[in-house]
């Protein structure tokens, strides 16, 4: 298990995001970190997260959901933001263009490292990101980014890298509270502070963390 240091070189970091959201709970700390230390920053929204404001019609929600993701990833310090807008709670149904469209991005955007939610996740649009992931690599042929994946709704049962995120835990609840149409069902602020503050405490010896799970997709095959 490593906790990572500050890197001296800059370096391009692709988050993805099944739901607007997804990218300040699972990894919103260590995207701070990132920003501090440079690097670029783009993250791919699969969906705009509909059914979380299912009494609205769909693009009416989109867009109210796409304006958060916005708020949140000027605070974090994500630069480019890509929607994709693929059905809530179907993404596993959309594997095949999804993937042709990251793939197309990918080429463009050469990530080195690369966070999405672990392949253990309960919500089915969260399990639908590594096959996404895994074809769009494919079709790209770039060099292999780094894969680190992050915990959401699932807590990982495995990691092997930490991050510190102490310093910026402020930062990343501020983001969070940019997801505002979505803390009225769920007391997410609560949930994510109780989590970072176990990682803290039991991964790191620090106050908050993140923890993640490295994938290798060569080993899967």
């Amino acid at each position: 298990m490593k906790l990572s240091p500050p890197a001296n070189e800059v370096r391009t970091v692709l988050v993805i995001a099944p739901h607007p959201d997804d990218e300040s709970i699972g990894c919103g700390g260590t995207v701070c970190l990132h920003a501090r230390r440079g690097d670029a920053i783009a993250a791919v929204y699969l969906t705009s997260g509909e059914l979380g404001l299912k009494h609205l019609p769909r693009k009416r929600a989109w867009l109210i959901r796409e304006r958060e993701a916005g708020k949140a990833a000027r605070i974090l310090g994500i630069a480019q933001r890509f929607f994709f807008r693929l059905p809530d709670w179907l993404v596993g149904e959309n594997v095949v263009p999804a993937a042709k469209k990251l793939g197309l991005l990918l080429k463009r955007l050469k990530p080195d490292l690369i966070y999405l939610p672990h392949a253990n996740e309960w919500h089915p649009d969260h399990k639908a990101a590594l096959p996404i992931v895994r074809a769009a690599l494919e079709a790209a042929r770039i060099p292999g980014p780094t894969l680190r994946a992050y915990e959401v709704w699932t807590p990982l049962a495995e990691y092997d890298h930490v991050e510190n995120i102490t310093a910026v835990m402020p930062r990343k609840l501020r983001a969070l509270r940019a997801h505002r149409s979505q803390l009225k069902e769920f007391d997410y602020v609560r949930a994510v502070t109780g989590l970072n503050q176990f990682r803290g405490e039991l991964a790191a010896r620090c106050r908050c963390a993140e923890v993640f799970k490295s994938i290798d997709l060569r080993a899967e095959k």
